[in-house]
């Protein structure tokens, strides 16, 4: 699967969201499709010393500067498989989820988590597999943005 998905709606469904699936590490995950702009093969990438273990550094997003989460360390805190990048919309610019094979984009139904959480929005599943519904990407460090050259966020 690549290229786009642009601004293409991804609104709730009755019953579930549509939804990009993909593996990190042994954990199958979906991010809302509204949040996806796209996927793509794993971009140069430069590393940043001094972040998260989770923060492999930054690559070029379409001539942008962006941070890259791997998200399977961020998730199981061990290394996995990297096979695309997933690029998302973030609070201060594009993020690129480093990620295992993406399966797809289905209809997914979940539901809160137990607790509340900051990265996980629901769990579900899909077939046996229990799946997680990641929230919007929030996980990069506010150093990381400005190593990026993104302003910091507006107090409100």
């Amino acid at each position: 699967m690549g290229g786009q998905h642009g601004d293409a709606s991804a609104p709730a469904l009755e019953g579930g969201v549509l939804a990009l699936v993909f593996r990190a590490g042994p954990l199958l995950c979906a991010l809302p499709l509204n949040e996806v702009v796209e996927t793509m093969r794993p971009l140069a990438t430069r590393p940043l010393a001094g972040t998260a273990p989770h923060v492999l550094g930054l690559t070029v997003l379409r001539g942008e500067p962006a941070p890259v989460i791997d998200v399977t360390r961020l998730l199981t805190g061990a290394d996995g498989r990297i096979d695309r990048y997933v690029a998302v919309r973030a609070g201060r610019g594009p993020v690129a989820c480093a990620t295992g094979p993406v399966l797809g984009v289905r209809e997914i139904r979940v539901s809160p988590p137990e607790g509340p959480s900051p990265l996980i929005a629901g769990v579900g599943t899909v077939g046996a597999d229990p799946l997680l519904l990641l929230r919007g990407f929030r996980a990069v460090p506010d150093a990381v943005w400005e190593a990026a050259g993104h302003a910091p966020e507006p107090v409100s």
